[in-house]
């Protein structure tokens, strides 16, 4: 028996899950401007194009985002190829370039948290594990993964990472898990100190309740 999403209502869209309502929260806690799921594109090399629908849309940062419960519901090639400019998704905005990287696509898992750390061996405060996010970028022929951290004055995007493959299009299966991989569980970034904008809005997004009319 397959488990179907929750179609949840919020901001006057009707999400296919409620995932994407609490991204959805999470963005306008921090101010950020969303377009939910503004137009489909056909993605993919000649011949092998496929119709794909990105999450989110946001027009300030030029970012597409996918949404995704697990690694499992992730279609890797198609993600893949929606990051090659030249046959993936447009930039109606224009390019976002970090490092001379096309940044592409941002992709968010379940809403975690940012957690305290504790020294091992003392106990005592070490400071504080903050979400990051898988991003794609595009560099001279090439798709990489990269990270992406939020902050209460935007997103943090660090595009260096993995090679996943190329523009042939040719993926890099055999480094999937040593590379690059775990799109939807992302990672951390350590830090002394807690951005509490981001904490409440990880939190509210993490609490929000859509039943029976409850404004998040």
């Amino acid at each position: 028996m397959s488990i179907r999403a929750i179609e949840t209502s919020y901001a006057g869209h009707r999400f296919r899950s409620r995932l994407e309502a609490r991204w959805a929260v999470f963005f306008d806690k921090l101010g950020i401007r969303w377009e939910y799921e503004p137009q489909g594109y056909a993605v993919g090399p000649d011949g092998g194009r496929r119709p794909y629908l990105p999450d989110f849309w946001l027009p300030k940062e030029k970012l597409w985002v996918e949404v995704k419960g697990s690694e499992e519901q992730l279609d890797v090639e198609l993600l893949f190829h929606a990051a090659i400019p030249h046959y993936g998704l447009p930039n109606p905005a224009g390019p976002h370039l970090v490092n001379e990287h096309q940044v592409r696509l941002l992709i968010l898992g379940p809403i975690d948290r940012v957690g305290a750390l504790a020294d091992s061996n003392t106990g005592e405060h070490a400071g504080y594990s903050q979400p990051a996010h898988t991003v794609l970028s595009f560099r001279k022929g090439d798709v990489f993964q990269g990270m992406a951290c939020f902050f209460a004055n935007g997103i943090d995007i660090t595009p260096e990472g993995g090679l996943v493959g190329d523009d042939g299009p040719d993926i890099r299966w055999g480094s999937r898990g040593s590379q690059w991989g775990n799109w939807v569980g992302g990672g951390f970034l350590l830090s002394e100190d807690r951005d509490e904008t981001v904490h409440a809005a990880y939190r509210a997004a993490r609490s929000a309740r859509f039943e029976h009319g409850q404004t998040p």
